[in-house]
């Protein structure tokens, strides 16, 4: 039996397990909820089930992108690459324990496992801060990753890709722009890459306290309907696992 090029197990939110050929990388960690801040979906997976991870990489400093509690649980700091967007996620991230940790600005990669690539792509601000989104290149797959991305019209730039994972609940505060994509945007963002598959990511929404101040606008569900001919979107439950194996052309 061939070993899939890509497993993806979604945890939470925009939280991650991607397996490029048996290199595990994380992004967005998100475990443990505040009373503030709720996923408003089951766990995918614990942190002590988490296999061996090559790297970690982060959007935002926003806790539900950055778990610095689950980061300080995990067991495996020595070893595990920590790739982030902020000076800020990078002193925490040492301070945690990880002693390999790199702020990666927009337009630069690193070699995240072996064979494994991964470029920081521009995805705005949060908080004022930027914000990352990330693609991944493993021999010739491609896979990119905008955990909140909000704005797809300069993604034609990194096609083609192979899989491309965006978020779906289109979170709108009351007055103001989109924070992250909704269903429409990641149809489009995912076409403008070329993408064969759509994972969708940042989908669900908790009745929690910030629940009074964004409002949701779109779900994975809808992605599903509205996609075109060509564009396979794959909806994952939390600890849902996904393989994907590219087809060779002759």
């Amino acid at each position: 039996m061939t070993k899939p090029s890509l497993v993806v197990t979604r945890v939470a939110n925009a939280c991650v397990l991607l397996e490029f050929g048996g290199h595990a990388v994380l992004t967005d960690p998100w475990f443990t909820e505040r009373w503030f801040l709720r996923r408003g979906e089951p766990l995918g997976l614990r942190v002590e089930e988490l296999p061996a991870l090559a790297a970690i990489v982060a959007t935002n400093p926003v806790a539900n992108h950055w778990d610095r509690r689950a980061l300080r649980a995990y067991r495996g700091k020595v070893g595990t690459r920590v790739v982030v967007s902020t000076a800020g996620m990078a002193r925490s991230a040492r301070a945690l324990g990880y002693p390999d940790v790199e702020q990666l600005r927009w337009g630069r990669s690193r070699e995240v496992a072996p064979g494994v690539w991964v470029e920081a792509v521009p995805s705005g601000r949060t908080l004022g801060a930027p914000n990352n989104a990330y693609l991944f290149s493993a021999g010739d797959l491609r896979v990119f990753f905008g955990g909140e991305l909000a704005d797809v019209s300069g993604l034609g730039r990194y096609a083609p890709v192979d899989v491309a994972l965006l978020p779906t609940n289109g979170l709108r505060p009351l007055v103001g722009p989109s924070l992250v994509t909704g269903p429409v945007e990641a149809v489009a963002g995912a076409r403008a890459l070329g993408a064969r598959v759509l994972v969708p990511v940042h989908d669900a929404h908790a009745a929690d306290p910030l629940s009074l101040l964004f409002r949701r606008n779109g779900s994975a569900a809808d992605a599903v309907r509205i996609a075109p001919p060509g564009l396979d979107v794959v909806p994952l439950d939390p600890g849902q696992r996904w393989e994907f194996t590219p087809t060779r052309a002759g």
